[in-house]
């Protein structure tokens, strides 16, 4: 496809369909049903992704549609919890009568939502969910598809940073659902394996939507280690980092995040105290343009949000309904079963380069870019941004 230059129209949401019932679907339509939280602690993200998600719709739907078709989003907000994204699936598949899903935030949710995609026999994209779990041979089926990059990636990513830093006795605060879980698996798997002599002394899960990390800060600061990995992610990181502040954790321990801390719009939420040093990781940076179609997306996206400097989770759903957009082209239909078969084995030129969907898993290589969190280097952006900034693939690093 084609998706070179983007039509900015100036007004982002054509069709959402925000808690409309729709009629019957029309033929000449291509509904895709997007499950973005657009309110609650994944707000950060699950709004600007579902942007971008719908600056490709707008430019498919410019350029003539797919096959002759008008794509139509229909958007429900999942609000980062599972139960309320099954039933957004579940509503946008009866009432809305989609075609297609795509979207998630939180692992769990993607867990929800694979599994309404199962008993409806829908194809569902996960454009930000990362958990093994959903790909795992007990609950892996043929309509769920993972655009995201997974934990193996992610925690492995984290392990060789780890060994790089050489650290020796490593503590994890890591959320307790299965994102922490998988990245626990896979970050003390491949650091045994790449670093035997390092050792995990010390371990502390905080639930999800704790609002007091004070016990887990200090349960920390008492274990000896020379470095933490943690997953507390982006639009919850500033709580955390407020309440570690005073106790000098930021300065005591390497620190090494997972969850895309350092997406550009986390900084600039938490300005003077996003911690400097911390490594971390970020699914594309405005700063960091790794090919000619990266600056081009950066350029559009600026324009279609009007603000000079973009965030990165547009992104997340812009790749997404590419790789739908794309299979639904190769197919030269929108029929399940034909899509389904264009996925497996789809190769794609993303804003971040050449991407495989596995047609083993249905998990595409996608990697991350990781860097040291440092002052800007940027005239006229002075929050902090990641300094030696790199990608690192997912081949090798997936299973």
């Amino acid at each position: 496809m084609k998706y070179k230059a983007l039509i900015s129209s100036g007004v982002i949401g054509t069709m959402l369909g925000l808690g409309a019932t729709a009629a019957a679907a029309a033929e000449d339509e291509i509904r895709i049903g997007a499950l973005y939280a657009t309110s609650g602690p994944c707000l950060i993200f699950g709004d600007l992704a579902l942007k971008g998600h719908q600056m490709l719709v707008d430019k498919i739907n410019a350029e003539g549609g797919l096959n002759g078709k008008k794509v139509v989003t229909y958007h429900r907000d999942s609000k980062c919890n599972p139960g309320e994204a099954t039933s957004a699936a579940r509503d946008l598949i009866t009432k809305d009568e989609v075609d297609f899903l795509v979207g998630g935030i939180s692992s769990s949710e993607g867990q929800a939502i694979s599994e309404v995609a199962k008993q409806e026999g829908v194809v569902y994209i996960a454009s930000i969910p990362k958990t093994t779990e959903i790909t795992k041979p007990e609950n892996f089926h043929k309509y769920v598809f993972r655009a995201a990059a997974n934990t193996n990636t992610e925690g492995k990513s984290a392990a060789v940073i780890a060994d790089r830093l050489g650290l020796d006795k490593i503590c994890t605060i890591l959320l307790d659902y299965s994102y922490g879980y998988s990245l626990d698996e896979a970050f003390g798997a491949h650091l045994k394996e790449i670093r035997p002599q390092a050792e995990i002394v010390e371990q502390v899960w905080p639930k999800f939507g704790t609002a007091d990390y004070t016990p887990f800060i200090t349960k920390v600061m008492g274990a000896d280690c020379d470095g933490v990995f943690a997953n507390i992610w982006g639009g919850i990181f500033p709580t955390f980092a407020k309440q570690a502040k005073p106790f000098g954790f930021f300065d005591k321990f390497q620190y090494i995040s997972a969850g895309e801390v350092g997406a550009p719009v986390v900084s600039e939420q938490m300005g003077d105290d996003m911690p400097s040093s911390i490594w971390t990781n970020t699914y594309e940076a405005f700063y960091f343009s790794p090919n000619d179609d990266h600056k081009a997306f950066v350029a559009e996206l600026s324009e279609v949000l009007g603000q000079e400097h973009t965030p990165s989770w547009p992104s997340t759903g812009y790749i997404a309904t590419q790789w739908l957009a794309e299979a639904i082209e190769k197919a030269g239909s929108d029929d399940t079963d034909a899509v389904i078969a264009a996925l497996e084995g789809l190769t794609i030129n993303t804003i971040i380069g050449e991407q495989t969907m596995r047609a083993s898993d249905h998990q595409a290589n996608r990697g991350q870019f990781w860097g040291q969190m440092g002052d800007s280097t940027l005239e006229g952006y002075p929050y902090k941004m990641l300094n030696g900034i790199e990608y690192v693939p997912a081949d090798g690093l997936m299973d």
